[in-house]
């Protein structure tokens, strides 16, 4: 999202901009056909309510799920449709579930409902069900399914009148134990990069170079970005503005799927200093369909999966062999490393959070790694 103080923001295809005294959102869906309506008072309150509004209409356009009323937007225009419309139409849950949901949840949940006993599937068997699930999969995974899949669509059952209660909601599922945040420390990143640049953990009949994903690493250790953000960067996403560079991060690819927007629907233009800037200089240019940054060696986009598996693991379990890395981490704890790098360095939250695309609240919950070499001071 590249946004200027509080009076014009971008979110995906929809501009905030300031009209009179209030916040406008203008856009156009689908083409040619324009939409600008009023959002909010301005003041800091209506910058929050139009952003918002801003990224829920970015995200329903991706899903092909855009109310056109724009009641699910503005608390104006729900008031608007209820007075002029009582029994206005429902909403189906298809269209408003991610599509990675959809194509890997929905999976999950049909093997389940497979292996079920069918006596067990009816709802006053609720218990037995949740206690045949936890057997299956682990807590963490049933909560997902029964937050993204089972409770959405019981409950629509229950807004629909087919059923009266959800008796899944008064079933307690065991606690999730929250994982330790961990990250690299910059030696442990050096000492990476390093051996994808020496291809020194590279079978000799491979095929397949580690060295070719080097740059790819570089960039998501220096910038902080997601896996899935950067398999989807683009050449066209390289922003110049006057004598800076900026790198924008407003889509993902994951499972199989090219989605229009980040994993939280906030869009961001990262400031490149002039190590990133060398290193976008020096990327060789694939020619490849989707004029990819990062392209598979078959010059389509790079399944994290494979790249984990297949690149990023041997190069880890060769260097905690060699003592050059504590532990073996996923890909995403770059990410971490990146933010807890920059907090220890004395980089205010605020800024920190603007650049990952994260709220201080997140950042501080879900990505700051405690320091595993501190030494008490003496009283």
């Amino acid at each position: 999202m590249y946004s200027e103080g509080k009076e014009k923001a971008q979110v995906g295809r929809v501009a905030v901009d300031v009209k009179g005294k209030s916040y406008r959102l203008r856009f156009t869906y689908p083409q040619g056909n324009r939409h600008e309506f009023s959002i909010a008072r301005v003041s800091d309150e209506g910058w929050s309510t139009a952003i918002r509004a801003a990224q829920l209409i970015n995200r329903d356009i991706d899903l092909g799920d855009f109310d056109d009323s724009y009641a699910r937007y503005s608390p104006k225009h729900a008031k608007m449709l209820q007075i002029a419309n009582a029994d206005a139409k429902k909403e189906t849950s298809k269209g408003r579930v991610a599509k990675t949901t959809q194509k890997n949840l929905w999976k999950v949940l049909d093997a389940l409902i497979d292996k079920c006993e069918t006596k067990n599937l009816n709802l006053k068997e609720a218990n037995n069900f949740v206690n045949f699930a936890l057997k299956q999969y682990a807590v963490s995974t049933m909560a997902t399914l029964f937050r993204t899949c089972i409770d959405p669509s019981v409950n629509l059952a229950v807004r629909t009148k087919l059923i009266s209660e959800n008796p899944y909601q008064n079933i307690p599922l065991p606690k999730v134990q929250k994982k330790k945040i961990e990250c690299f420390d910059p030696n442990e990143i050096k000492e990476i990069i390093k051996a994808f640049d020496s291809d020194e953990f590279c079978s000799p009949k491979s095929r397949y170079l580690h060295s070719y994903h080097a740059n790819m690493v570089r960039l998501i250790a220096l910038t902080g970005c997601r896996p899935e953000e950067v398999h989807a960067l683009t050449w066209e996403d390289i922003k110049r503005k006057s004598t800076r560079t900026f790198i924008c991060f407003d889509k993902a690819y994951s499972k199989g799927i090219v989605m229009n927007n980040t994993k939280n629907y906030v869009a961001r233009l990262f400031p490149c200093n002039n190590q990133l800037v060398e290193l976008l200089e020096r990327v060789p240019k694939r020619d490849n369909p989707s004029n990819l940054i990062f392209p598979s060696y078959q010059l389509g986009y790079i399944n994290q999966d494979n790249f984990r598996n297949r690149y990023w693991n041997k190069v880890l379990e060769g260097l905690v062999r060699q003592d050059r890395v504590t532990k073996r981490l996923k890909p995403y704890c770059l990410r971490h490393s990146f933010i807890t790098r920059l907090i220890r360095e004395g980089v205010d939250i605020a800024t920190v959070a603007s650049l990952s695309g994260n709220s201080p609240e997140i950042i501080m919950k879900n990505y700051l790694a405690s320091r595993q070499d501190f030494d008490l001071p003496e009283l």
